[in-house]
């Protein structure tokens, strides 16, 4: 049952060290459903005699908070926890194993030490290379997952005992033979599709509406002939590659760096190594003196160790790639050599030296350029934050940018217009320095007024201030005249278009041959199929809705898509249908019901697991609930 659990999809075992969240047993408690009680402090919730502490949410919900930020950043707050309601997950949760915990508290259930043990062995996080049990990494993903080894034992011994509970119900679930071979002439069964384009072409030729239609169109339609609010902006930007322009590193400092980063100019060298990994010293040495009698290094490792030849390649390695003693013998033998046998916590290593790849270096001469200017912005990153100083004294002593800007030597950029898309009047993009929420913060902005030094993306500073602002408005009919043409015009085409795809499947429907709908618009058709309704590559070539529509209708009937080009339609008809027969096909039948198992299995728990919540009693202390999460406490 536990090997089963392990290899899940949602596996016990990277719930627990991995924090996979959102587990849905119960979240409806939070529904007002009379599980609530007002409660002692130190307790969350009880399943029957099992009290869930209210130290032990705070810990499952913090654990689950750190995880978060550690996927999305550490500016994801605890608030925007609480907003997914990852609290009544956790809470979910610990309701789950409370009540594992009394079930087996009642029907008299233990998980073994020795067992617990076992299976934590086996988990591959805490493994070496070699797969044997690492303390080290053991308690190094422990931290990483906020927990420690007596959570993780009694978690562990938790989900053991649910597989007590649980593996009767789940060891006899099935699938039904009608489910089974319902679903497998759904999957299976395979159909042809004629079909053909109706293209905007297909539409007609759209006329120039008459000047009333206009009128009407452009009044319906203001946002699409509305210009944006524009600003007028001026800059004032510390960029660090700017000041860097003035830096002149000296040949000794760059000389010196090259020195200090010599590592980043060449490679390290690594060997290309076999080795065989023995028990004892004894058989070590027997296999290396058979080595050096000229024994093949592939039957002593075969016949000393049962290991294949495949398997004593490690490949090119680092020194730093192997343990402390092994990597101090591997990189003093000489190319071609035998060594050994060295000592390490998996065995006696024997090995042999199949190549050197020798470190290799960068002259000076060819990375004195980049040095240079790594240097210069070294330098220059130094000083942005004191230019950023004096910039700030600046403008609080009355200086504008513009005069800020000329003091310190500092480029002073002049905005025109600018919309809230970054656009200028034109449509373009302008050119602005790298800052998050720079062009937001310019449409929050007083005009007139200098805003706050904001940082750029490349360590720098930026200060914008609003000279004028140009509200949007609706632009005259006069100067949009020909845009408003032809957006009626596409529209138009597009109606036409689609009308006439659902007047040709219309025919189609009625006995028409799909030929000769297809030529009644000037193409002929194409024939696809035949395949499975579940992404098929045979229908690649046809929009996904088509081929959704048409596995829905019988032989003969018609539908219609928008095509993958985005500007056809393709009208498709079911050309022929191929069923699907279960009794042809025990194998593929059985793969079915083997694949669903998982489900029945999962729902029969879920059932079980309900059942004995509501023998045992589920009550959650609202009071004690909402004072952890620092909300207000419900008066009782």
């Amino acid at each position: 049952m536990l090997q089963s659990l392990r290899k899940g999809a949602s596996t016990w075992v990277v719930r627990v060290f991995l924090g996979i969240l959102m587990v849905s047993f119960g979240i409806g408690i939070w529904q007002g459903n009379g599980l609530f009680s007002s409660g002692r402090d130190s307790t969350v919730a009880e399943v029957g005699g099992t009290e869930i502490p209210a130290q032990d949410f705070q810990i499952a919900f913090d654990r689950e908070v750190r995880q978060l930020q550690s996927q999305f950043g550490g500016s994801f707050t605890r608030e925007q926890a609480m907003a997914f309601n990852v609290q009544g997950a956790v809470l979910s949760q610990l309701i789950s194993d409370a009540t594992v915990s009394e079930a087996a508290r009642q029907f008299d259930l233990r998980a073994p030490k020795s067992l617990i043990a076992r299976e934590i062995a086996a988990i591959p996080a805490f493994q070496d290379f070699s797969g044997r049990f690492d303390p080290a990494r053991f308690g190094q993903v422990l931290r990483q997952a906020g927990m420690t080894e007596a959570m993780l034992t009694d978690q562990i011994g938790r989900e053991m005992l649910r597989a007590q509970l649980f593996g009767p119900a789940i060891g006899g679930a099935r699938t039904p033979d009608s489910v089974a071979g319902t679903l497998y002439r759904y999957r299976n069964e395979r159909r042809s599709i004629d079909y053909f384009a109706v293209t905007p072409k297909a539409a007609g030729e759209i006329p120039v509406p008459d000047a009333a239609t206009i009128e009407a169109y452009y009044q319906a339609n203001p946002a699409r002939f509305t210009a944006p609010e524009y600003r007028a902006v001026t800059l004032l930007s510390i960029d660090p590659a700017e000041v860097a322009r003035t830096m002149q590193p000296t040949e000794q400092a760059i000389a010196e760096a090259y020195e200090e980063r010599l590592a980043e100019f060449g490679t390290e060298e690594t060997r290309e190594v076999a080795q065989i990994v023995l028990p004892t010293r004894e058989a070590a040495e027997a296999a290396l003196t058979r080595l050096n009698k000229g024994d093949a290094f592939a039957a002593v490792a075969r016949e000393a160790a049962g290991t294949e030849e495949a398997d004593t390649r490690l490949g090119a390695v680092k020194k730093g790639d192997l343990p402390t003693p092994l990597g101090d013998a591997v990189f003093a033998a000489a190319d071609g050599s035998f060594g050994g046998p060295v000592e390490t916590p998996l065995g006696w290593h024997v090995f042999r030296i199949e190549k050197v790849n020798a470190a290799a270096v960068t002259p000076l001469a060819e990375v004195h350029d980049k040095l240079r200017d790594a240097l210069a912005l070294e330098e220059a990153t130094g000083q942005v934050t004191g230019i950023g100083t004096s910039l700030q004294d600046a403008l609080a002593g009355g200086a504008t940018l513009e005069e800020a800007g000329q003091s310190l030597n500092l480029p002073v950029i002049k905005i025109a217009a600018i919309d809230a898309k970054g656009m200028d009047a034109t449509g373009k993009p302008v050119a602005l320095p790298p800052a998050d929420g720079l062009v937001p913060g310019l449409f929050l902005a007083e005009t007139g007024r200098d805003g706050e030094m904001i940082d750029t993306t490349t360590g720098g500073y930026v200060v914008s201030r609003i000279d004028a602002v140009t509200p949007a408005a609706l632009k005259s009919l006069d100067t949009v005249k020909a845009e408003v043409i032809t957006s009626w015009q596409a529209e138009e085409r597009e109606r036409r278009q689609k009308a006439l795809a659902e007047a040709l499947v219309a025919a189609i429907d009625a006995g028409k041959p799909i030929e000769e709908a297809a030529t009644s618009v000037g193409t002929t058709t194409g024939t696809a199929g035949p395949g499975l309704r579940g992404n098929d590559p045979i229908f690649n070539a046809l929009p996904p809705d088509l081929v959704k529509s048409l596995f829905g209708k019988p032989e003969g009937k018609a539908a219609s898509a928008p095509a993958i080009n985005g500007e056809d339609i393709l009208v498709g008809s079911v050309r022929a249908i191929e069923t699907a027969d279960p009794a042809a096909d025990a194998d593929g039948v059985k793969a079915v019901a083997d694949k669903l198992k998982p489900d029945f299995a999962g729902d029969l728990a879920a059932v079980f697991e309900s059942d004995l919540r509501r023998r045992y009693g589920v009550s959650v202390h609202e009071n004690v609930f909402n004072s952890l999460l620092g909300q207000p406490q419900t008066t009782p």
